[in-house]
């Protein structure tokens, strides 16, 4: 190699070495540093996990600075109690951990110090909101059974919100997501949350998520913010926290209108499948069929039952007692001329008995021819009352018979009416004319004022159903925007 002068000489090529040769090396450095066997190291416990096996993890932590520690079952048994927050001094060996690459306090003894800054001030927060009435179950609100458009409050970076929306997409591709984008740790996180929640309470849509994964409380904490606690309970819509970690709950888990452990079981209890959407759809229009069905079997039991009850049903029976009105007219017709009939009679018989009482020829012959002519006058008489009595009757029954005819026509008409009036006032037909039937929860809404704002009605209209949400209320007298 040569030099030329003024210039450094290069440096020698990097030796090359394996990963496990290199992780062993560090492991003997550590090993056989006198500084890092049987060290004592303070700090504040995090992410405290104990498996089935009696064996302990967890971190120490002070500040920034992270340190983790594991401890064997059969050392851990003669610890104190340890709980997240308090401060602890654990005495051990410092080592490595090859398959994740990082170093680690093997603890084999631990005193504790106290309870910690960071969950001492998580309590003095808990309780100052929970006497303030933010936690109560009387102010939270329920989730929407279908939402259709969510807001997500959180990072598109954090692996949380990855597994909601991919979840959800998977079992509910209907459901649309907007984006409410923030960071979700770090000092600047508790003002940009906030200003995300404040986005997604004027955004259109059902329901607010907020999340964000895994990570230390300290990591969380952000979410424990009052700022944060205030927003999430100021929010417009309702508020579902998965902020994604099982040991401990968030204040904003407290503050929201609902709580679960997980992103994805977030978007399992929100997004149901597909396919069950459309069953509940079926059933439910098979249901309002069904019971279309029934009321239009009410509505012909009732019809059939008053036209049963009716006179309509035989005109005769209407016509009837006209017709027997006129035959005792006649009767009484015919009655009226036997009675004068035979009282002439006798009154000819009483003039008969007088002119034998008086046997005079003469007066007898002229009485006689008086008595003839009588005769002739009453015979015609009689023939004049009873053609007269027959011409009346023919009148009366010419008559009456257009009178009948009318009357049957005026009552098929009515008849007529009323079928078109009860027909006009069937369900089916008012549905065919554009109107629609609303329910809520399987009740007819009848006062909008009874439909909270963001709640699911259902209208019926000629051929199907449709599935709403109230943005708006408008009665009469007032007016209310959802």
């Amino acid at each position: 190699m040569t030099f030329r002068p003024g210039q450094p000489p290069a440096a020698p090529a990097p030796r090359v070495v394996g990963v496990r040769r290199l992780a062993d090396y560090l492991k003997r450095r550590l090993e056989s540093d006198a500084n890092l066997r049987n060290v004592a190291v303070r700090g504040e416990i995090s992410n405290l996990n104990s498996p089935a096996n009696g064996n302990v993890h967890f971190d120490l932590k002070e500040g920034e600075a992270v340190l983790h520690c594991f401890a064997w079952g059969s050392d851990a048994a003669n610890f104190p109690p340890l709980r997240h927050g308090i401060a602890i001094v654990a005495t051990g060996t410092v080592a490595t951990y090859a398959p994740r690459s990082i170093y680690q306090l093997l603890v084999n003894h631990v005193v504790l110090e106290g309870v910690g800054d960071l969950h001492a001030l998580f309590e003095l927060r808990k309780k100052k909101l929970a006497a303030e009435g933010i936690f109560d179950a009387a102010r939270k609100r329920p989730l929407p059974v279908f939402p259709f458009r969510v807001a997500l409050v959180s990072s598109r970076s954090a692996a949380g919100a990855l597994d909601f929306v991919t979840i959800l997409r998977e079992r509910a591709p209907h459901v649309r997501v907007v984006w409410c984008e923030t960071s979700v740790q770090g000092a600047t996180a508790p003002p940009e949350i906030c200003a995300a929640l404040r986005r997604a309470s004027v955004a259109d849509v059902d329901l607010i998520v907020v999340t964000r994964g895994g990570g230390s409380f300290e990591d969380l904490f952000a979410f424990s913010d009052e700022s944060v606690v205030r927003a999430v309970a100021r929010a417009r819509h309702p508020v579902l926290s998965a902020i994604g970690h099982t040991h401990d709950q968030q204040l904003c888990d407290f503050a929201a209108d609902a709580y679960v452990e997980t992103p994805s079981a977030a978007a399992k209890r929100i997004g149901f499948e597909t396919r069950e959407l459309v069953a509940r759809a079926r059933d439910a229009t098979g249901r309002a069929r069904a019971a279309a069905e029934r009321g239009f079997e009410r509505f012909d039991f009732r019809l059939r039952n008053a036209l049963v009850r009716s006179k309509l049903t035989d005109p005769r029976l209407f016509l009837a007692p006209l017709g027997q009105r006129a035959d005792e007219a006649e009767a009484g017709l015919r009655e009226a001329t036997d009675r004068e009939m035979t009282l002439r009679a006798e009154r000819l018989r009483a003039l008969a008995r007088r002119l034998e009482a008086h046997d005079p020829t003469r007066r007898l012959a002229e009485r006689g021819a008086r008595l003839q002519a009588a005769s002739l006058k009453l015979d015609s008489a009689a023939h004049r009352v009873r053609e007269a009595a027959g011409r009346r009757a023919a009148d009366a029954s010419r008559r009456l018979e257009p009178a009948v005819r009318r009357s049957q026509e005026q009552l098929g008409r009515r008849f007529e009416l009323a079928l078109v009036r009860l027909e006009g006032n069937s369900p089916e037909r008012l549905l065919q004319q554009g109107y629609a039937i609303v329910t809520h929860r399987g009740a007819i809404v009848r006062d909008p004022r009874a439909v909270p704002p963001g709640d699911a009605i259902e209208a019926r209209v000629a051929h199907g159903t449709l599935s709403a949400r109230v943005e708006r209320i408008e009665a009469d007298g007032d007016q209310r925007i959802g």
